[in-house]
């Protein structure tokens, strides 16, 4: 017990010796030996004293939960190791590397210890997994867009897995027989590619980076495999979790493969989650029996090995159905034909006088054009809202669509578009997925993507190319767009934690409106840095920790910084969400995130959109206690918005009825 006393001693303290690691082996290694009870009870202390040392040493957590929970798998211990471990992730303490191999070892223990199978265990794991994904995004260099599933070479299959070895010969059998399976039966060209990304360790939590010993360096020169005679394309990616460079070279090679689908073999991987911002990755756990958190767009989980066996052919087959499906789905939307006319519609409302004064109106008229630019907005967001049921992403009304959608079931009359939000999370999940599965007929433009974007809120656009976005006359778009030729798009915010602390709050809108500052100074001046810009750069560089690069534009820089900053907190850290952008400017915009847990369809033209359960206080915050009354207020752009593209049809002579 003395090893035991000191190390509970050093523990509550935080101040541990070069002993430590010493006593914590000896004490592991007798309670082990113990009783349940007993060792329940020494899992609680040692517990108790960690929490009460924590603060002064955060380390200390990663060494003493890895004993903890092989003592005693409960689920509040990974509860509150994974919650120090976001913690760390969001004050920037803890790389994307690291963070994945935390959540690659700490799922494979949720999956074998199933009182740690929780709900607040798997969101949490998500959230570990979702964040380090979008920082290893942020730093990849990957210029190829997601292909539409009709333009990618359907007859290509990636298999992506890890722990391939001549000394795990039994699962690297399984690996051939699937690859041997997926060409020899069904006919598909097979790229097999092992990651390597982790390896546990004997039953014990690792949270370092797997070693690659000799038996991997020398897969790394081979090109092919062979099962039973059939050959395989073969890729060994080595060191892709500690090198940026090595993953985007393994990105890049499978991508040059051209794959119509992803296959990943194994429990999770970081690799598959990367690799599904591009092309849809089906998972097939290889811990039998329960569901697997992952990165990958389809999961499937057997009861047996014998099982999967059995199905994977079918598996896959209907997984390829699907996926083609999906792509070729059509949206229906059904319009009136007296809809598309010019209408007097008699309101009451208030608009600018001569004099700027507000005065009093009683009719306004919305033009036949207008309600064809409504219909092709409305058909953006169905195509929005069918990615969203599908994902089971929130979206909701905002800003003057949703004033319009709860004062008059539609469009305001002197509005002209559409403007949705997001709650982050969503808004980043939707960003990836919209990028594969919107048809190819529309695109989504965002600052983290699309250099040319300047604006901190996405937009879908009803063309292929958002750069050379131009009007479209072809009678099929046309039709598809209920005759109107231009160009329309919907705007999606992300809504974004406001934290608790307000010295932090103050400090996050402090730095933003710096980084704001720069960025439209930037965009007034054409680009061009001059000494007062670069002079707020270099302080922006200071603060930030950041440091800006040749690779990019400065502004493309600027935005994707702002874009980072926004979402530093997530819903443990507030009650409140914003538009950060608009909070900055006014920072009494705070709306509580309880508003926003549900959404109710509401009637709007001729058919429903999603709005806040609590969109009666959302809009008071927003236009005040009087946003009933109706005012013809300024536009963030001219109305129409086609104006400019309408005048520039008329230079041509064309003229549309």
């Amino acid at each position: 017990m003395d090893a035991y006393n000191a190390m509970i001693k050093q523990l509550e303290s935080g101040n541990v010796d070069e002993h430590f690691i010493e006593y914590a082996g000896q004490v592991y290694h007798s309670a082990i030996k113990e009783q349940d009870d007993v060792r329940k009870r020494m899992t609680e202390e040692i517990h108790k004293a960690l929490c009460q040392g924590m603060k002064y040493n955060l380390g200390l957590a990663f060494p003493v939960y890895s004993y903890i929970l092989n003592l005693d798998a409960g689920a509040v211990y990974m509860e509150n190791f994974l919650q120090i471990a976001r913690s760390l992730q969001k004050e920037g303490q803890m790389g994307w590397q690291n963070a994945y191999y935390l959540f690659h070892q700490l799922n494979l223990f949720r999956l074998h210890h199933l009182s740690c199978n929780t709900e607040a265990v798997r969101e949490l794991l998500l959230e570990l997994m979702q964040h380090a994904l979008t920082n290893c995004m942020l730093q990849l260099n990957i210029k190829e867009y997601p292909k539409p599933f009709e333009k990618r070479n359907s007859e290509h299959v990636v298999v992506l897995t890890e722990e391939l070895s001549e000394t795990n010969m039994e699962w690297t059998n399984m690996v051939l027989k699937c690859c041997y399976l997926l060409q020899r039966s069904l006919g598909k060209k097979v790229l097999l590619v092992n990651t390597s990304e982790a390896a546990s360790r004997a039953g014990e939590l690792n949270y370092f980076a797997p070693e690659y010993g000799e038996e991997n360096l020398l897969w790394l020169q081979k090109t092919k495999l062979e099962w039973e005679g059939e050959e395989f394309e073969y890729l060994q990616c080595s060191a892709v979790l500690s090198c940026v460079a090595e993953l985007e070279t393994a990105v890049k090679k499978i991508l040059a493969f051209r794959p119509g689908l992803a296959l990943h073999l194994g429990d999770n991987s970081f690799v598959a989650a990367i690799l599904d911002q591009w092309l849809p990755v089906m998972c097939m756990a290889k811990t039998y029996g329960t569901a697997v958190v992952s990165g990958s767009e389809f999961q499937v989980s057997f009861d047996s090995k014998q099982e999967e066996e059995q199905e994977f052919i079918g598996v896959v087959e209907n997984y390829q159905q699907l996926i083609e499906d999906e792509r070729n789905l059509k949206m229906r939307l059904v319009f009136p034909a007296d809809f598309f006319k010019d209408e007097e519609i008699k309101i009451e409302h208030y608009a600018p006088g001569d004099s700027g004064e507000y005065v009093l109106q009683e009719s306004f008229h919305i033009e036949k054009m207008m309600k064809r630019a409504w219909a092709a907005a409305i058909k953006i967001l169905k195509e929005i809202e069918h990615i969203c049921r599908r994902h089971q992403i929130d979206y909701f009304a905002d800003w003057g669509t949703l004033l319009g959608a709860v004062r008059h079931q539609g469009f305001i009359p002197w509005d002209d578009d559409i403007d949705i939000a997001m709650r982050r999370e969503d808004y980043n999940r939707f960003l990836a997925i919209a990028r594969k599965e919107l048809p190819k007929s529309y695109c989504i433009v965002d600052a983290t993507y699309d250099e040319e974007w300047t604006n901190l809120y996405a937009r879908v656009l009803n063309v292929e190319d958002s750069v050379n976005a131009h009007m479209q006359l072809q009678p099929e778009k046309l039709e598809e767009f209920y005759g109107c030729p231009y160009v329309v798009g919907i705007d999606i915010q992300p809504l974004d934690y406001i934290p608790r602390n307000s010295e932090e709050a103050d400090l996050q809108v402090d730095i933003l409106k710096n980084v704001y500052s720069a960025a439209y100074t930037l965009l007034h001046n054409g680009g061009q840095v001059t000494e007062p810009v670069e002079k707020e750069l270099k302080i922006i560089e200071q603060v930030c920790n950041y440091r800006f690069t040749e690779e990019h534009t400065v502004i493309h820089q600027l935005f994707r910084l702002a874009s980072a900053i926004s979402q530093m907190y997530g819903k443990e850290d507030g009650d409140e969400i914003t538009y950060m952008y608009s909070h900055a400017k006014r920072r009494t915009f705070r709306l509580k995130e309880e508003w926003y847990k549900e959404c109710v369809s509401m009637p709007f033209e001729t058919t429903t959109i999603d709005v806040p359960k609590e969109y009666i206080k959302v809009l008071t915050v927003t236009y005040g206690e009087q946003w009933n009354v109706c005012y013809k207020g300024a536009s963030a752009h001219e109305y129409p918005f086609y104006r400019a593209q309408q005048e520039q049809l008329e230079k041509m002579g064309i003229i549309l009825d």
